[in-house]
């Protein structure tokens, strides 16, 4: 008896434990942050990193990486990676799938041009001006939040990797509902839930750099994402998010703001303004009446699916009247 008395406290003291953490970290990882009221999207140091990121054309000589040449990797690394994760592939499938081949399609944070021949009437907006060099089909300057486009100019839209640089994303969401045509298609594929450590580059500097909070934080990122230190919050934030949802009425995009690295690239989302989820951003299109194409039904994610969502949201955009 006292053997299993003793077992008992102990699931009970680890269950205690285990929501205690839980409300804890959903806490910590509840996205407080909001668009501010100021259109921070043009600032100058945000246009001068990606004026200079893709100031020279990709090369395969990358065999000197000097400190005034890392700039100029930014362009090579970043095609090299949506290779590497089939975005051409998916992009292609999604055009399939809506039928968008012969349609007017408009990129927004286009870049290098990887995905420019994917349909015959494509448009690319970015706010580097030297991305210009890579386009052999028309290319746009301007902002995300504030395109230079009439109200229901295109067919389909779609942004790649572009959502977590953009530090008032909820204005850009609302701007590529905009230029879209009723019943048109947005496919939206940022990088999720960015972490606040990329910015400093932990997972590819070595320990030696930092000092023992820094030795504290690259050892942890393992453990933080895992899995397990997923389910710790994430769940609990997208019910919080759908009870939101569920009352009713278009919700406001929320996310976490975080300080992006415009002196030196790391990595992938070390230039990252936010951080946001997949989850969040289904519920703000949904909420405005769009579908959601390739997901299951929104109000039951939470209760029915728990985590799952897809990492390229296809949206139809069913605009009033």
């Amino acid at each position: 008896m006292r053997t299993r008395s003793r077992v008992f406290r102990f699931l009970l003291y680890a269950a205690c434990l285990f929501i205690a953490a839980s409300g804890l970290v959903t806490v910590l990882k509840f996205p407080y942050d909001m668009d501010s009221a100021e259109d921070v999207s043009g600032a100058s140091e945000l246009t001068r990193y990606y004026k200079d990121a893709y100031q020279s054309p990709p090369t395969s000589d990358v065999a000197v990486r000097s400190e005034s040449a890392e700039e100029s990797l930014y362009t090579k690394m970043a095609r090299e990676a949506a290779i590497g994760q089939g975005i051409p592939e998916q992009v292609r499938a999604f055009v399939g799938a809506c039928d968008l081949k012969n349609k007017r399609v408009l990129e927004v944070g286009a870049g290098s041009g990887l995905l420019q021949d994917a349909v015959a009437d494509y448009t690319a907006l970015d706010i580097s001006p030297t991305a210009r060099q890579f386009f052999h089909k028309p290319f746009v300057l301007g902002s995300a939040t504030a395109m230079p486009f009439p109200d229901n100019a295109f067919d389909a839209v779609w942004s790649i990797w572009v959502l977590e640089h953009i530090p008032n994303p909820e204005r850009a969401l609302a701007e590529m509902r905009r230029v879209v045509k009723n019943n048109g298609y947005i496919l939206l594929r940022p990088a999720w839930n960015c972490p606040a450590w990329a910015a400093e580059g932990y997972e590819f500097r070595p320990y030696s750099d930092f000092g023992w909070k820094g030795k504290l934080i690259k050892a942890s990122i393992p453990v933080q994402r895992s899995r397990w230190s997923q389910r710790l919050w994430l769940r609990q934030v997208r019910l919080l998010r759908w009870i939101s949802y569920r009352s009713g009425g278009p919700t406001r995009l929320r996310f976490r703001r975080l300080t992006p690295n415009y002196v030196k690239y790391w990595g992938p989302d070390s230039d990252a303004a936010i951080s946001i989820d997949s989850y969040e951003a289904l519920i703000w299109f949904t909420s405005r009446g769009d579908i959601c194409r390739n997901c299951p039904d929104p109000t039951r994610l939470v209760t029915r699916f728990g985590l799952s969502v897809p990492d390229g949201l296809i949206i139809q955009v069913r605009k009033p009247g």
